[in-house]
């Protein structure tokens, strides 16, 4: 699908990018695919996740936008050979396994196989369950070549919910969704169940049983970012001061090198800004920055200087 500006990548959208190389990068000595877009602008993709892809270099590869973060960084997702998202297969039943969470409570996995024979978990609830040799699960994401799998048994919420409007929910749990990946569990008043991945919110200090206001972001998926729950501090359109760590030089989605302020609120947390006037002197490192709060996503802060 092509952008409609046709200088700028656009989320959830995909592009044909050509793969001209591979290369090795230090410290890990890890190997890149070097791709390169229409629109001339080089991407890198880590080999690791997309061995059985079997990408050789010269080949046209259909890539997703799946995510452009605060600093302008592409994140790539290539079009799987077998499995497309949203769409229903089969897949072999390998067996239940049980794991402990970060809250020491015991949850159950169901572990089926995809086309190349790797493990895929899916989180069941406590009761006990009986499984055919075949499940029919639903592809709800492929990230990093992984698949995010629900059984078709379980069926998708139909929820009417206004972009930008907050909803309050209560966190029912903590469940581990994916392998290595938990999410806080929201009930809404009508006992609809939503998730937060819990890495994004870490310093919100949420614990069960507490009530929560969320923006309603976008439409509902059982993986992706569609809730965005009010910041126990910085509130969207007002200012705030922070303190300069230094500056960074990346390339924004147009290809262009932008330099991009490093400030601090004292938290483990580094933010970038972004300056709308170029040719306005940049901070020195350790100043103090004020800086317009635009949005919040996934927990970080986009910030501008004012």
């Amino acid at each position: 699908m092509v952008s409609v500006n046709p200088y700028f990548f656009e989320e959830g959208q995909e592009y044909e990018f050509t793969v001209i190389n591979r290369l090795n990068l230090p410290p890990d000595d890890d190997t890149y695919f070097v791709r390169v877009s229409s629109f001339q602008t080089r991407h890198l993709l880590a080999e690791k996740h997309y061995v059985n892809y079997k990408i050789m270099p010269g080949q046209k590869v259909k890539c997703r936008i799946d995510k452009i973060n605060c600093s302008g960084k592409i994140f790539l997702e290539p079009e799987h050979p077998c499995y497309k998202e949203n769409a229903v297969y089969d897949f072999p039943v390998k067996g239940i396994e049980e794991i402990s969470n970060s809250e020491g409570k015991y949850e159950k996995m169901l572990v089926v196989e995809d086309c190349w024979k790797n493990k895929v978990c899916i989180h069941i609830d406590g009761t006990d369950h009986a499984f055919d040799d075949i499940i029919q699960c639903r592809v709800d994401r492929i990230k990093k070549g992984k698949l995010y799998l629900t059984p078709v048994s379980q069926p998708r919420q139909s929820i009417s919910y206004e972009p930008g409007k907050y909803y309050e929910f209560r966190i029912q749990d903590i469940v581990t969704l994916a392998e290595g990946e938990e999410y806080y569990e929201l009930k809404d008043e009508s006992d609809n169940s939503h998730y937060l991945r819990i890495k994004y919110y870490q310093n919100y200090q949420f614990k069960t049983g507490d009530l929560v206001r969320c923006c309603y972001v976008a439409a509902p998926a059982l993986f992706r970012h569609y809730l965005e729950p009010l910041h126990p501090f910085y509130h969207i359109g007002s200012t705030y001061e922070f303190i300069c760590t230094g500056t960074t030089k990346v390339k924004n989605v147009s290809g262009s090198e932008v330099t991009l302020i490093n400030v601090s609120d004292g938290s483990d947390k580094d933010y970038f800004v972004t300056c709308s006037d170029e040719s306005k002197p940049k901070p020195e490192t350790g100043s103090v920055i004020r800086c317009l709060l635009k949005n919040i996503k996934m927990g970080r802060l986009v910030l501008e200087c004012v």
